[in-house]
């Protein structure tokens, strides 16, 4: 997918962007994917962390996290501690449509800039903002990362008791799951104020975002129900297979195709319901089949039997995959600093609308002239004199 020229779904919504490192950022990343304006906001001493997070000390370039996540984004300087930038402030919230912080807990009122103060100058101001325990209850004061969301949501523990491996390093969304959840819902609200004017608060708590990504989790502790899908030895990797709910027709074919038509004349495995009665067994057993073929060998025979199945694949396997490189699932992108990149094009494919990324994340305060004089109005002189007074 390249970018277009055609304008996204959300073409003509601003955005300004005061989140850093990652949820708040992915949750802008989706709706400039989608074509809103989108005005990240840094300080110019002390801009987002995340540019070098977990690069070398000597790096000379931003991240490649950082790069995508902030896609697409405008970048302008703003001090909102000082008087002039705060009054900057002010005048593009007037000009905006959302406004996007993940702040601690009370920052934003401190400021004098929370939801209540900012819709007396906005009064159609749709103002998203996510913690990670959101904003009332014992932990709202609490600062939260990705691994704390992932640990106090139940996915660690769901995640060491699936693997046997208590201990390890989780890797899932935990900060993703809430940018995802606050972009739905800036959407819902862009909506909801299209039909009535009015503007409103979206609140997003990281750990409950993650347990709404949990419904297998739940459903395997309301119901005593261990997961349906496994993952398979190969002489040479995993394949991906889901054994219970196969049609007894499919598990006909799925087994024939591995060499052991008479397993669905085993009493034990001849229904569905006794496939999910003894489905360790069953796993086992089908395990031992798969180990006489690759995992492409697999993935081919039950492919061919239109049985669900899928090889383990590495990252760099995932980019030179077939079915990924015809669907043009990544985009080639130059960065000045960082030279070509492989960036995840949009995932939410629009027949009319398309989504598409023109640019990697910007440098600190690169668009900070574009965007004061086009769209504040500010001449030459005024910026160069709030530039000098430390307001941008």
């Amino acid at each position: 997918m390249s970018s277009t020229d055609t304008p996204g779904p959300l073409n003509g919504v601003r955005v300004l962007d005061l989140s850093h490192v990652l949820n708040g950022p992915f949750a802008t990343m989706l709706l400039a994917h989608m074509g809103a304006e989108v005005i990240k906001v840094e300080q110019r001493e002390s801009p987002d962390r995340f540019r070098h997070a977990w690069m070398p000390v000597d790096a000379d370039h931003d991240g490649y996290e950082f790069l995508v996540v902030n896609a697409n984004k405008k970048c302008v300087t703003l001090n909102l501690k000082n008087e002039r930038g705060r009054e900057v402030f002010l005048d593009l919230v007037r000009r905006c449509d959302v406004v996007v912080e993940n702040f601690s807990t009370g920052v934003m009122d401190r400021l004098g800039f929370g939801y209540e103060a900012l819709k007396g100058y906005n009064p159609g101001i749709i103002y998203a903002s996510s913690k990670g325990y959101g904003e009332t209850g014992p932990y709202a004061d609490l600062r939260s990362f990705a691994t704390i969301a992932m640990a106090v949501s139940g996915w660690a523990d769901s995640s060491w008791r699936l693997s046997g491996a208590p201990g390890t390093q989780v890797f899932g969304p935990g900060d993703e799951a809430a940018g995802v959840s606050m972009a739905l819902g800036v959407c819902a609200a862009l909506y909801h104020r299209a039909q009535t004017g009015q503007g409103q608060k979206i609140e997003v708590s990281m750990q409950e975002a993650l347990m709404g990504f949990m419904v297998s989790a739940f459903h395997e502790h309301f119901e005593g129900m261990g997961p349906a899908g496994a993952y398979m030895e190969a002489k040479d990797g995993h394949v991906a297979t889901h054994l219970p709910d196969l049609t007894d027709d499919l598990f006909k074919r799925y087994s024939s195709a591995l060499g052991h038509p008479e397993a669905i004349d085993d009493p034990r495995f001849a229904t569905a319901a006794k496939r999910r009665e003894n489905l360790k067994l069953l796993q086992r057993t089908v395990g031992e089949w798969m180990k006489q073929f690759t995992a492409r060998e697999l993935f081919d025979i039950l492919r061919a039997q239109k049985v669900p199945a899928g090889p383990v694949l590495s990252i760099g396997q995932v980019l030179q995959d077939e079915h990924v490189v015809a669907r043009q699932a990544f985009v080639d992108v130059e960065h000045d600093e960082a030279g070509k990149l492989q960036l995840l094009a949009p995932w939410i494919r629009f027949s009319q609308t398309p989504a598409s990324i023109d640019h990697a994340g910007p440098a600190v305060g690169e668009h900070t002239t574009e965007v004061y004089r086009e769209l504040l109005g500010y001449d030459q002189r005024t910026i160069d004199e709030l530039r000098e007074a430390g307001a941008i």
